[in-house]
């Protein structure tokens, strides 16, 4: 039976090494239900594998192979081949789990020898000290993923919570406070996609999936590289091997997804230049979603009454110019050039402006929102849909 003393802690204080075990222990939950750890009955025990990681962390330098033979007796066994292979698979699951777990050889007094520690640049957390107003808002974010129905990450949700009031207890959080996360699709379908993703990301493994997008039905094959939550939807971000760059996949639209075999076994690197913000910070003006690569050079015009939307963010190469009075629209009116591939989000805006947004350019979006606007005032005649009675 292992024991760890929890002395006193400032409030919000988070302990590197009780941080590190804590985060390797959910590691192993979250592997062993992806397979990434072999089956109860020939994998060893979560506890060797914690002893082999605290001893590790608790040395003041490497630690020798004979010492941790000698310090963990699961590895002592009758037959000394049988310990070397825990110990080879031990070791293979710590980094399966993403412990930097560094060997190297040192020479003894008879020979080399094997040295062993653990990369604390790469794995320790530094103690972090919150204040009231910190964690309030880390609590409210915590509770509000908690409490929204379609995801899967409650469980983190419940621990991070634990963490956050574990001295001092729950703050008094502001009445006036509150955060919600929507989701426009709470599927038993859903919630099993998003932990397939969720596994599939941190284990490296390619996914076979059938995406439904305004185009049709397509079968890809994905390299998951994250998953983000935006305004209602879960996206999955990854290099589509159709199209043979990155795309964006809304989650709610894959209708078949599959994961490939051997969990152990990476199937591709997540490039080293990737950064998710570039893709979650981009504008909905110009945002390429799933199918979209069609990108299209936009003219818009926007009128006086929708000035405020002029300072909006067309994204990288948007330019903006001031139009005169002899000019089409007429004083106070502005004209924005961008680059989009989304054209479905001009629509619903330019509809939504009431006249004061047009389209000058491409033809094609122009005759769309004609198109658009001539079936909403169709279906909102004197003579659709019948009269009161």
């Amino acid at each position: 039976m292992m024991s760890v003393q929890v002395g006193r802690r400032a409030p919000g204080r988070v302990d590197g090494t009780l941080g590190s075990a804590y985060r390797f222990c959910m590691q192993a939950k979250k592997a062993k239900r992806a397979g990434i750890i072999a089956s109860d009955a020939d994998r060893p025990p979560d506890e060797r594998i914690l002893s082999l990681l605290m001893l590790l962390l608790d040395a003041q330098g490497p630690v020798s192979r004979a010492e941790i033979f000698q310090r963990i007796p699961a590895y002592r066994t009758t037959n000394p081949t049988a310990g070397e292979r825990k110990f080879e698979r031990d070791k293979d699951e710590l980094r399966a789990l993403g412990v930097p777990l560094v060997e190297q050889q040192e020479r003894g007094e008879v020979s080399e020898q094997a040295m062993y520690r653990v990369s604390r640049r790469s794995y320790g957390m530094h103690p972090v000290q919150l204040d009231d107003d910190e964690r309030i808002a880390l609590i409210l974010a915590a509770e509000a993923l908690r409490g929204s129905e379609g995801l899967v990450y409650r469980e983190l949700a419940d621990d991070a919570l634990r963490k956050l009031t574990f001295d001092t207890g729950k703050p008094r959080l502001p009445a006036q406070l509150g955060i919600t996360l929507p989701t426009r699709e709470e599927s038993k379908r859903m919630r099993m996609h998003l932990a397939i993703l969720g596994t599939a990301i941190e284990a490296r493994k390619r996914l076979t999936l059938t995406y439904e997008s305004g185009g049709g039905t397509t079968a890809r094959v994905v390299d998951p590289y994250a998953a983000v939550y935006v305004d209602g939807n879960w996206q999955l971000i990854g290099h589509c091997h159709l199209r043979k760059q990155p795309r964006t996949f809304r989650v709610d639209r894959i209708r078949k997804l599959e994961m490939a075999p051997c969990p152990g076994t990476k199937d591709f690197e997540r490039p080293a230049d990737f950064n998710l913000r570039t893709y979650v910070q981009r504008s909905p003006w110009v945002f390429q979603a799933g199918e979209s690569a069609l990108a299209m050079d936009v003219v818009l015009d926007i009128g006086p009454e929708r000035a405020w939307m002029a300072d909006e963010d067309f994204g990288p190469g948007s330019t903006r110019e001031a139009l005169g009075g002899d000019e089409a629209g007429g004083e106070g009116w502005t004209r924005v050039r961008f680059r989009s591939g989304n054209p479905g989000y001009i629509l619903t805006r330019v509809l939504d402006a009431c006249g004061n947004l047009r389209v000058v350019a491409p033809a094609e979006l122009r005759t769309r929102v004609r198109e658009l606007a001539g079936r909403i005032a169709g279906a909102n005649s004197d003579g659709a849909g019948g009269g009161a009675a």
